[in-house]
């Protein structure tokens, strides 16, 4: 005999038994309407982050964002939790971006989630670095809010049609 768990919904709460919970899949949970996507935040700067932060609320996407200072212990959080979306500093005084970038793909993270660096460094050899190790954008900073909405926004959509067609 199965045990069975209440879950609510806006309509009227629902039994769904054990069983049926476990055969719901990650596209499932994250391809629902209601799935808030997970946006990680990486800078050893809590100014930056509040900024960054700041501009991903003004997409008005119901996003979680979580914001950390240490690329070691966002790496362990990494592996503990699912994301849909990272944004990370380059230069950092544990691990600098590429290292972080690295240390991601090489990691058990299920799958691989886009990844924004933004950097001061305006040089192009580490910026073509960065994008030949997977990151998906590399903006310089100060990251104009406007260039940094517009690619979140693009990825976090990409993000959430992948899970609706897997």
């Amino acid at each position: 005999m199965c045990a069975t768990v209440p879950v609510l919904s806006f309509a009227s709460p629902r039994l769904f038994s054990l069983d049926s919970l476990r055969l719901m899949s990650v596209r499932d949970i994250r391809s629902a309407p209601t799935y808030r996507q997970t946006v990680l935040l990486i800078d050893d700067q809590p100014t930056v982050l509040a900024i960054h932060t700041a501009v991903l609320k003004s997409l008005c996407m119901d996003l979680r964002i979580v914001s950390m200072t240490d690329p070691k212990a966002a790496l362990e959080w990494l592996r503990q939790k699912p994301v849909d979306l990272i944004v990370t500093d380059y230069r950092m005084h544990q691990m600098d971006g590429i290292h972080f970038v690295n240390a991601v793909r090489d990691s058990s993270i299920e799958p691989m989630r886009p990844i924004i660096v933004v950097t001061a460094l305006k040089d192009e050899k580490i910026h073509q670095q960065l994008l030949a190790a997977g990151v998906s954008a590399c903006l310089v900073k100060p990251a104009r809010a406007a260039q940094l909405s517009k690619i979140a926004r693009t990825l976090l959509e990409k993000s959430r049609r992948q899970y609706a067609t897997q």
